[in-house]
């Protein structure tokens, strides 16, 4: 009986096929939205968590009242006199800004103090080229930037008016802000954002990490132009950046309600339509059960066919994005996680199931007679 239920659904799908491909794109167009907005919101995050988890970085320090770490403003005086608490044991500085490339694209610059232990901790690896050096005026520029503005060893371009920047190395990690951003000397960042003596953020490990809440409270009590928190906070405590995740999940949803709400529409006007077949199977001595069922599998072939397609399509698109919308391509991953797929497939199965349960049942609660009189 389920071939015959498998094979009627198939029918029926084909009896309308216009309508039938209308409702497919559209699922298919919504389920793309969800995948790509659902990698927007958790990316960044998976790649902040990692960067402090594997580092075992316990504290991240910025100033109080920054919106964002490319607005922190941390002063040198205030760091020495931070790093005289005894429990800290190593800490890492880093500043953070964003500049234009001549009338072109603009993109994060990064300025690191010390460059060897930035690119063992953060997986960097020089793909051509040389690392940094003593020079002035030297860049390594991540493989993803560099693809987009067309960048190779040897080019000069200008991150200011009056100076040219030679890029010395392309370089690669597993984290997608950097590949991304430019990296150059923490000295040569200060001169270019104009913020000598000042860093952006710094990261704290400490000899007892179970000593974690002592050193916050010190250093928030004590610091009055600092703000510091567990390193596990800041992918939630990272400023506008979380209204990105949260207006990500917020679509998400909405995306998920407008996909049942299509296919809802579609099962009405189908059951509304076959109203005299309906009858006819029921005088057949066809069951409620078989005939509901039979939307059931019209629902979930469109639900998991649409779903599939918009899976796919993502991919393209998401390339586009990274090209030709570099703000945001560092929320990206590189490739989509097998886990974004096994929730489309959850979803396709629940918005097929919600969209042709009630029309079904609602429809199939007519008297034989009754269904066999509409015309």
């Amino acid at each position: 009986m389920s071939k015959i239920v498998f094979l009627y659904a198939i029918r029926n799908l084909g009896r309308t096929r216009l309508r039938s491909f209308f409702t497919f794109f559209s699922v298919a167009l919504i389920i793309m939205l969800y995948t790509i907005l659902t990698s927007v919101g958790n990316s960044f995050t998976k790649q902040i968590s990692t960067v402090l988890n594997e580092q075992n970085i316990d504290i991240v320090v910025q100033a109080k009242y920054a919106v964002t770490p490319v607005s922190s403003i941390i002063k040198d005086k205030t760091v020495k006199k931070l790093l005289k608490i005894d429990e800290i044991d190593r800490y890492d500085s880093i500043l953070i800004g964003r500049k234009r490339i001549g009338t072109r694209k603009s993109t994060f610059i990064l300025g690191v103090s010390n460059f060897k232990i930035f690119s063992q901790r953060l997986g960097l690896n020089i793909v051509r080229g040389k690392t940094l050096g003593n020079n002035d005026n030297e860049v390594l520029v991540g493989v993803k930037i560099a693809q987009l503005l067309n960048l190779n060893i040897g080019d000069k371009f200008k991150l200011n008016s009056d100076k040219d920047y030679v890029v010395v190395g392309l370089y690669s990690s597993w984290l997608n802000l950097l590949n991304s951003s430019i990296l150059s000397n923490l000295i040569d960042v200060q001169k270019l954002l104009k913020r000598p003596n000042q860093i952006s953020m710094i990261f704290l490990t400490l000899k007892d990490s179970r000593k974690t809440a002592k050193v916050l409270n010190e250093i928030n009590v004590n610091f009055k132009n600092l703000r510091a928190i567990e390193s596990q906070q800041l992918p939630n405590d990272l400023g506008p950046l979380k209204s990105v995740f949260y207006f990500s999940r917020i679509v998400s949803i909405l995306t998920v309600v407008i996909a049942v709400f299509v296919l809802l529409n579609t099962f009405a006007m189908a059951i509304n339509e076959r109203t005299k077949e309906i009858g006819i199977l029921f005088a057949i001595g066809w069951s409620r059960k078989i005939i509901i069922q039979i939307f059931l599998v019209e629902a979930l072939m469109l639900s998991f066919a649409g779903g599939l397609l918009g899976f796919l399509f993502s991919f393209p698109v998401m390339y586009l994005i990274q090209k030709y919308f570099t703000n945001i391509s560092i929320y990206l991953p590189n490739s989509l996680d097998i886990s974004v797929l096994v929730n489309v497939f959850f979803m396709c199965l629940v918005i097929g199931i919600l969209s042709a349960i009630f029309p079904a049942l609602y429809g199939t609660k007519l008297e034989v007679a009754k269904a066999l009189r509409d015309e």
